[in-house]
């Protein structure tokens, strides 16, 4: 059940053939990899670590991670990815929630590994000691593993507040990524490599994310070979295209809209589909890309503590079973229920708590009792409200803790969020909940205006006339009742909107 299981079949069965590339030219095969993987392993060994054992990997967004990655797979220990732009305090941080015995790190941010060696007993290994040139490189197996051992250490987005330590499995990701093959396949595996020539695939988010360990992992998993590079730039990915003309991308909506908003178009020609997921998609921002680049968007659904769990593949768009504003179809073996605050299970067509059954996670290893709210005899509370039709389709309307109770009714912020989205003037917004005296909660548009449209209408006229415009949309008790402009959205690091730190982002109230 090792999840380095599939690279050393690519590395048997086609070890010649380039397996991962990088942004810079350099290119591996699957031979190399497993070697590179095979080394870093014996070294982390020599540096005492055991089967078990956490390996807190601060590295940047690089080959030398998924060498890394591996290399603890083989071990039979358990990475810890923390993110490379971390700095001292909150690599520290990071380190503290999940308690590993040994800190890898390059020299890409020194004075941070160094806070956070100061603030604790980790011993230091240097990626350069890893992967060293008189490091053995023969083919190490991977250590055996079970389903429900512990695979990898990841961290949340953390949109509403700190990032959540997600303890992951090895058989729930294999379970994961054999739903998402099938789905796009239409049949079981195992699968040969692909044929030589086939394009690889962009491993377009970082590594240290769930999103972009799972692109990489499901190249292998499916035998296609992969793109890294050190992170997302509109210019790196028309220059990565030319190159490697992918068929295929997989980008989170804030990657899209910077490519439908770029002043120079990216070549998309040899692009058939686009595949979004991470966070929810404005039907918006989709028709805009579809419209200028004629290229499909299919949806995939699911968490770093749920996997996989709905979408739509292309096969799927050719049928004509796409429905506008799904968030998919459920993939074959999910089992998944709409729950009330009671926790009993409703109807399809009702809204309520989307709950799966899975094994993908342990829980949070920082957190005790909101891992205990999140896993529940099995069943996984993804925190995402939604229903699902009498298709098996699943929709979205909100995540349970961003609905606003505005004297007494539910707001979700997104439905608000998508109607000004269509608006001349708003270039990206977001609804928030903020206190009210009579009310309870009110909602909160923080705006980002669009550039070169109505420059001269100050920011109190431009409330009034988006305010005038969402009633004429929406229920009268739904229309934002504060105001605020902004420049930018604050981001995670994996590119969703940080609603905990809009407030402290510098916007420019008004009244409307």
């Amino acid at each position: 059940m090792n999840l380095a299981t599939d690279l050393e079949r690519r590395a048997a069965e086609v070890p010649d053939r380039i397996g991962l590339h990088f942004e810079d030219g350099r290119a591996w095969s699957y031979a190399q990899i497993d070697a590179e993987a095979s080394a870093y392993a014996r070294a982390l060994a020599a540096a005492g670590m055991q089967r078990g054992e956490r390996v807190a990997l601060y590295l940047a967004n690089t080959p030398e991670l998924a060498f890394a990655i591996y290399g603890a797979w083989k071990l039979g220990a358990v990475p810890v990815t923390i993110s490379g732009l971390y700095n001292g305090a909150e690599l520290s941080e990071s380190i503290a929630k999940t308690a590993p015995v040994l800190l890898v790190t390059d020299e890409h941010d020194r004075d941070a590994r160094d806070a956070a060696l100061a603030a604790s007993d980790l011993r230091l290994l240097t990626q350069a000691q890893l992967s060293a040139p008189g490091n053995a490189r023969a083919h190490l197996a991977a250590a055996a593993a079970n389903a429900e051992d512990e695979a990898v250490i990841l961290f949340t987005g953390g949109t509403t507040g700190r990032p959540k330590a997600v303890s992951v499995t090895h058989g729930g990701v294999q379970e994961s990524l054999a739903r998402l093959a099938r789905a796009s396949k239409g049949r079981a595996g195992p699968y040969a490599a692909a044929p030589d020539g086939t394009p690889p695939n962009l491993v377009a988010l970082p590594l240290f994310h769930s999103g972009g360990q799972h692109t990489l992992l499901f190249a292998f998993h499916v035998g296609r070979a992969a793109v890294l590079w050190e992170r997302f730039r509109v210019s790196t990915l028309e220059r990565l295209l030319e190159q490697h003309q992918f068929d295929s991308l997989f980008l989170l909506p804030t990657m899209l809209y910077d490519v439908v908003h770029a002043d120079d178009s990216p070549d998309l020609a040899s692009v058939r589909s686009v595949l979004v997921a991470g966070q929810a998609l404005s039907i918006h921002l989709r028709r805009q890309f579809e419209e200028r680049f004629g290229i499909p968007i299919v949806m995939n659904y699911g968490s770093t503590e749920t996997g996989h769990i709905a979408g739509w593949t292309a096969q799927d768009m050719k049928a004509g079973l796409w429905k506008a504003g799904s968030a998919g179809r459920l993939y074959a073996g999910v089992e998944l229920e709409v729950r009330d605050d009671d926790g009993a299970a409703l109807q399809r067509g009702e809204t309520g708590e989307i709950v799966v059954r899975s094994a993908m996670t342990k829980g949070y290893v920082d957190d005790a009792a909101a891992s205990g709210e999140l896993v529940r005899d099995g069943w996984v509370h993804s925190g995402d409200m939604g229903y699902v039709d009498d298709d098996g389709v699943l929709f979205l309307v909100g995540r349970k803790r961003d609905m606003i109770k505005c004297g007494g009714f539910q707001v979700w912020p997104e439905e608000i969020e998508e109607e000004l989205r269509a608006h001349p003037l708003v270039r990206d917004v977001r609804v928030v909940g903020v206190e009210d005296e009579r009310l309870g909660e009110i909602p909160q548009a923080i705006v980002v205006r669009e550039h070169g449209v109505g420059e001269r209408a100050s920011d109190d006229e431009v409330a009034a006339t988006l305010l005038a415009y969402v009633r004429q949309r929406l229920s009268h008790f739904k229309a934002p009742r504060s105001w605020a402009f902004i420049d930018e959205l604050p981001r995670s690091e994996a590119g969703k909107v940080r609603r905990d730190a809009l407030a402290a982002a510098g916007a420019r109230a008004v009244e409307a």
